[in-house]
């Protein structure tokens, strides 16, 4: 917990599962990867403190395959889930700044947002989604939520420079 670990300048591709899962962990840089064709979640944080995450690309992140013969379950998808998968998850200091996020089923990122008139926060800043296929449901280039900690964010809450495009 008290060092620092980065992952940079990588390619991950072709797997069955998720393409990164930070869990309950700290003090990690991931920048300037490629993540391509996993199921069904590309990168998710998850009880995580100070993590950065900027200047990656997410692509092609598919259906699960074998998912679909399960009855009355529901395969959460995305490419980026922020402290989102889990019901009463919680992180702190998770920045997701200047990535793309391209071929995700339901949506590019799940995250939460940051406070109103915040122009410096990099908590969600200058993302970009596209061509986000949405079958069954979905195809939203993201969803931001509220951060439940913050009593503010029950009124007004933002993300900043987001663009989505073919969602």
């Amino acid at each position: 917990m008290s060092g620092h670990s980065s992952v940079t300048n990588c390619t991950l591709h072709n797997g069955f599962g998720w393409g990164i899962n930070v869990k309950a962990s700290a003090n990690i840089e991931l920048a300037d990867n490629i993540i391509y064709n996993f199921r069904p979640i590309g990168v998710a944080f998850t009880s995580s403190t100070n993590i950065s995450f900027h200047d990656n690309i997410v692509g092609h992140i598919t259906e699960r395959e074998t998912f679909t013969a399960v009855d009355n379950m529901v395969d959460k998808r995305g490419g980026v889930a922020v402290c989102s998968y889990f019901d009463g998850d919680s992180c702190t200091d998770v920045n997701v700044y200047n990535n793309i996020a391209s071929g995700i089923p339901y949506a590019g990122f799940i995250t939460g947002g940051h406070d109103c008139g915040d122009s410096t926060s990099l908590k969600f800043k200058n993302n970009t989604a596209h061509t986000i296929d949405g079958v069954p449901l979905g195809g939203a280039g993201g969803y931001i939520f509220p951060d439940k900690a913050k009593s503010a964010h029950s009124t007004c809450f933002e993300a900043a420079n987001f663009t989505t495009w073919k969602s």
